[in-house]
Order: C-alpha cells, then structure tokens, then sequence
C-alpha cells in the first residue's frame, strides 16, 4: 500500500481568524488550490491533517468518500474552529492520499481501506503524544490514559532509566 503526502494547503478563516471559513466561495478557492497542486486529490480518500503553528490538532480519514466531501462537514468545521480558538495561527490540511498499484489515486468505497483506518489511528497516537490538546474523540480514550515510561503519556525523567532507553531504541523512538 502506497500513500503520497501533499499540502500544507491554508484554509481561509472568519470571525476574527477564530474560525474555519464556512463561505462556499473560499472552500471553492480552497479546493482550486489543492487541485491545482496536486490534480484529483480532491476526490481521492486517505488521512488528513489539521494543523495550526506546525502542529497536529486535528486527525480525519476519507475512506467511503474523498477528502472534498468530508473535511469541511459541520461538526469538523467545530472542533477545527475549537483549536483556531486556543491557539490562534492559519489553519492548514495535509493530505497523505492512497495510490494503487498503478500509481493513481485510490478510489473512496464503503466496504474496504481497512489501512486507512489503521493510518489514522497511527497517525492520532503520533499526534497526542505532541499534543494532549488534539481535537480528535473517538479511540483516542487509551492513547490519553496509557502510560508507558518514555513512550506515551510519560512523566519528566521517567525516560531515564537503562530499561527505558533500551525500549526506546528497539522501537526507533
């Protein structure tokens, strides 16, 4: 399986900067733009990035329909608006798009890309860790609760020890 990371692509923002642009001629614009770099990446399904000041606050997957019709769905545009909110900053996407074997885009489909939704959970456990502030909800109950010594969710100088740092090189972390 094969993905291709594209972006950051920056999202038009209202109200003062503190929220998302819900006007139809900026998501026009917007999706202009992404086309424009990277041609049918609309319409092609993988994960997606919010990020805002270099950092992770929100995690998506488009699996049963392409990255145009589910970024911008209204309870996203919330928690995208709750991170603009907190930290003020532009709101950019990263799009990590699957391919097929004959490199194109992969098509959305209801029943399969189980991958793409292993990559996101990757992706959201890579991301709390950066960010405990990171908008995403669903599964993310372990990741936030989880303590592993100088892996996940550590306290300062837990990484110290012998066995610690023996783990952390095993794992390329």
């Amino acid at each position: 399986m094969q993905y291709y990371v594209y972006g950051p692509y920056e999202m038009a923002r209202e109200d003062g900067g503190l929220a998302i642009s819900r006007r139809r001629d900026d998501k026009k614009a917007f999706w202009a733009a992404v086309d424009q770099g990277e041609k049918g990446l609309p319409e092609a399904c993988g994960c997606y990035v919010l990020v805002i000041r270099g950092v992770a606050w929100y995690v998506g997957l488009a699996a049963a329909q392409g990255f145009r019709q589910e970024i911008f769905q209204h309870h996203k545009l919330l928690l995208y608006s709750e991170a603009l909110r907190k930290v003020g900053g532009r709101a950019q996407f990263i799009f990590i798009a699957k391919a097929t074997p004959s490199d194109r885009f992969s098509k959305p489909s209801k029943n399969g890309h189980r991958d793409i939704r292993w990559l996101e959970q990757l992706l959201i456990g890579l991301a709390i860790v950066r960010n405990d502030g990171l908008r995403n909800i669903k599964d993310t109950k372990l990741l936030r609760e989880m303590h592993v010594p100088g892996i996940i969710n550590s306290n300062q100088g837990e990484g110290r020890a012998t066995s610690v740092q023996a783990l952390r090189r095993a794992v390329g972390v």
